[in-house]
Order: structure tokens, then sequence, then C-alpha cells
């Protein structure tokens, strides 16, 4: 079935359940009715036994009740009187028919008058005695009717057994009495045509299996309907998947009624896709920053990688056997080399920092760090006025070394990128459950535009390239993945009346 369509499979799993019902319910319904018909026809056997007995019996001799019969004067007991019924089996003295299986239309004398309309046309009957010479008497009320094929061997049925047999000659069937006497000399058969109970159930049938087969075209019509307007959502889901597939990302699925299965799955694939298309948008800026990382990289590769090599021609033309200009040249092969070394040591920090490589985790004084960072600053450049405000001990958890390079990148940066008479603010304070580092600076600032991109690596506020302020222009990006490992935040805002504050938010310790 799993090759088959879902609509396919529910039209088919619909028609075969409802075709089960109807054929449970069709079977239920013939059951029901012929135990009713043959219970009627039951009955009309057994109405049936009374007249047969004051038929074909004179006085109780053998069966009881049984209608008073006017016999004659004449009549020895025990005998049918021979004008009782002129189509009738005449007895001789002796009691024995002259033949057997003959009909006799007429009324027995005696009898009601009503005696044969209470009988279905066709009623047969017979008396078989159980005498040293077999003998046997019968009648059938409507010559019309065929005969019943009846047993030959009935003593071994009970008293009072009722038994289905088939019509001689004919299609027909009877439902037959088997009564036995009380004196065990004779038995009974009264049989009476199955006429209306084959015409009924043959009816029934024809009527059952063409309701069946109309109920279920009709079924069949309105399932493919219901199931085409109930599954319309889903191809409308199909449409959209493609057009999703085919790089559409704003496509969004059709939603209805919230509650409905379809409702729930569309807010589901909807939110799936603002995900995945969010994922998207995430990649493209990633693969953006990372071209352009590469091509910041390389261009600040290049640049110490240009001057080394341009001082080692000069070394080669001739810079050695002049001492002067071979001091200039190793000195400057040297510092391009450690600004090298540094750009370097800083995009491998950054890597271990992105592979969520583990920071060592202890309890560290961030006061103290901080004081030996502002310190460190006063040395490099004693003309600047640097504050320095602590509340006391401020512990954080985290790595120490770590934490020294965030607060002497921000330091730095507002040393390089100020001019030298703007103050520098440095402060700590707890906030609730976080330490927040602070460093304030009263330099230009930074443009509004700027503020998003101060965290990437190596982006720059001025569209130049010139280094003449120094730095490799990854501090800040290893600002923000320090403080990210450390489960805190960095955010940069304007400063009163102008300049920039960096702000380092850190869980404190508990």
């Amino acid at each position: 079935m799993t090759r088959f369509s879902l609509r396919t499979r529910l039209m088919v799993g619909l028609i075969a359940v409802v075709a089960v019902g109807l054929g449970v319910s069709e079977v239920a319904t013939y059951y029901s009715v012929r135990s009713f018909m043959l219970k009627r026809v039951d009955e009309q056997v057994a109405a049936a036994r009374g007249p047969a007995i004051g038929r074909l019996l004179v006085g109780d001799r053998f069966f009881a009740p049984a209608p008073p019969l006017d016999t004659g004067p004449s009549a020895p007991e025990g005998l049918a009187p021979a004008d009782s019924d002129p189509g009738s089996t005449a007895p001789t003295t002796d009691g024995t028919p002259e033949a057997r299986g003959e009909r006799g239309g007429g009324q027995p004398r005696g009898a009601p008058q009503n005696f044969t309309a209470s009988l279905p046309p066709g009623t047969y009957a017979e008396v078989r005695f159980a005498e040293a010479a077999p003998r046997a008497t019968s009648f059938g009320f409507d010559e019309t009717y065929p005969i019943p094929a009846l047993p030959q061997d009935v003593e071994s049925l009970a008293n009072g057994g009722i038994l289905t047999v088939d019509a001689v000659d004919s299609n027909e069937h009877f439902r037959v009495s088997v009564t036995t006497a009380a004196d065990g000399e004779a038995v009974l058969l009264v049989a009476v045509p199955m006429t209306e109970f084959d015409t009924t159930m043959d009816q029934l049938q024809l009527i059952g299996a063409g309701v069946t087969a109309g109920v279920l075209l009709l079924l069949a019509g309105l399932a493919f309907w219901l199931v085409r307007l109930g599954l319309r959502p889903l191809d409308e889901f199909a449409v959209t998947a493609a057009n999703v597939a085919a790089g559409d990302m704003s496509q969004r699925m059709a939603v209805g009624n919230p509650r409905t299965e379809i409702g729930r799955l569309g807010t589901a694939m909807n939110e799936m896709l603002e995900d995945l298309e969010e994922a998207f948008r995430r990649r493209e800026r990633s693969e953006e920053q990372l071209r352009r990382f590469l091509a910041d990289a390389s261009h600040e590769l290049r640049t110490p990688l240009t001057s080394i090599r341009g001082y080692a021609e000069l070394f080669g033309r001739g810079a050695q056997a002049r001492p002067e200009d071979l001091e200039k040249v190793m000195n400057r092969i040297t510092q391009q080399s450690e600004r090298m070394s540094h750009i370097v040591e800083d995009l491998l920090l950054l890597a271990r920092l992105d592979g969520d490589r583990p920071l060592e985790r202890e309890c560290v004084d961030i006061t103290a760090i901080a004081g030996d960072v502002v310190e460190d600053a006063r040395h490099r450049q004693p003309e600047r006025l640097i504050r320095f405000a602590a509340p006391g001990p401020v512990v954080v958890t985290g790595d120490s070394n770590r934490l020294y390079q965030v607060v002497n990148n921000l330091v730095t940066n507002a040393l390089t990128h100020t001019p030298t008479e703007t103050e520098v603010d440095v402060s700590l304070r707890l906030d609730g459950a976080a330490a927040v580092i602070e460093v304030r600076d009263a330099g230009p600032g930074i443009k509004d535009q700027d503020r998003g991109h101060v965290f990437e690596p190596f982006y720059r506020a001025s569209a130049g390239r010139g280094r003449d302020r120094g730095g490799s222009g990854l501090g800040l990006a290893i600002v923000k993945a320090i403080v990210e490992a450390h489960d805190g935040s960095v955010s940069v805002e304007a400063a009163e009346p102008q300049g920039a504050a960096f702000a380092v938010r850190l869980p404190a310790a508990g």
C-alpha cells in the first residue's frame, strides 16, 4: 500500500471499512429476517397439524385433540367415512387405503367452515402407520403445488421435530413437522410450502446487494470529494515546499484553524521555515564575514611580509657592508616579524575560542586584574589621565590570563584610538549577580553605523587601511570571544558628552 498515494489509501481504506460494515449489517439483517420468517412458517406448520389430524384420522384414536367428525352409523370405528372426502383415499373395511399419495381437495365433514382458509396454499399432510403391513394415507389441500420429498426414515426424529425438505421435481422447499402418536402406532407429517419464505429471502438478498452496491458507489464519489477537499492543504504544502527547495525562502504555509491537524502542521512548518531562513541568513553573514576575514587577514599578513621582503632585498644589495643600514634593516625585519607573530597568535586564539576549547575555571579577583592593567597603561602613557574605580574585590569564575587580556585589550583600544590628552576611566561594579567592567573615554567616539561591527575581526571604522595607530584589528574580536566563553556579554555605547563606553558583564562568583 505504501506505493500508492495517500489519497488512494484513504479512499480504499474508507470504502473497505464501510463495505465491511454494510456486509455485517446485511448479514445480520438477513439472518434476523430469516429467523422471523422461519418462525412464521413453523407457526403455520404447527397450525396445520390440527386440521391435518382431523382430515386424515377419525376420532382421537392416534392423535389428540382432533376435530369431531360425523362418521355416520355405517362407518367402522377408527375408519374415515367413504364420503368424507371424495378426493381422498377411500379406506377398505380393514382400513387399508387403496393407494398412497392420492390428493383430496374437499373439506372434511364436521370440520370448521373456514378450515382450509387458515392454511397456507399447498399444505400437505401424511400419516404413516407402524403395523405389520406398512400403510399410509395422505392428502394435499391444493393440487397446483408440488409434493414434498419426505424422508422415509422419520422414526429417529424426536416428537415435534421440524425439518426442511425439497419438493419433488421442483426447486421449492417445504417445512415439515414430524409428530409421533402417543401409542407409537403412527407418525404424522405436515408440510407447509416455503414459497413466501424463499421469495422474501431472495428479494432481501437482491435488495441488500443493490443497496450495498449503490451505497458504495455513492460513498466512493463522496469520499473522493471529501478526501480531495481535506488533502488540498497538503497539496498547497507540497507546492510551497517545492518553492522553498527551489530557493525561495520567503514562502510560507497557509495556516487555517490552528486547532486542527493541518493548522498545527502549517504552524510548525512556518516556524521551521523561519528558523531555516534565519539559518541561511546567518550562513550568508558568516560566509561574508569569512570572506572579509580572509581578505583582511591576508592584507594584515601581507603588509609585514612585504616589509620583511623589502628589507631583505636591501640587505642583499649591500646593506650588510654599511653598519648603520644593517642595523636599520635588522630592526625593521624584527619589528615586522613580531607584528606578524602577534597577528598569527591572535588568529590562533580566535580559532581556539571558536572551537569551544575549555578555559581555566577558578575564582578570579577581577579588581586586581583591572588594577594591574591600569598600572601598566599609566607606565606606557604617563602623560594621560587614567582613572580607576572599584568598590572592592569583585570575584568571578574564569581564566585569569584571558580575563586580563579582555581588560587590557579594552584599555589598549582606548589608548590607541584617542588623542593622548583624552582621559580614560576604568570602573568595576556589581549589578545584581553580574560583575560589570566599564572602560570609558572622551575621544571622538564611534558612529552609530559602526557600533554593530566593532567586534568583528579586522573591522575598521574608517575606510582606509592605514596602521598609523597600530593594532591588528583583532583586539575587540578577541574580547568578545573570551567574554562569551565565560558566559558573559560585551557592548559599546556612546559616552556623554562624547567618546565611547565599553561594558563587559560577567557572572559573579556565588
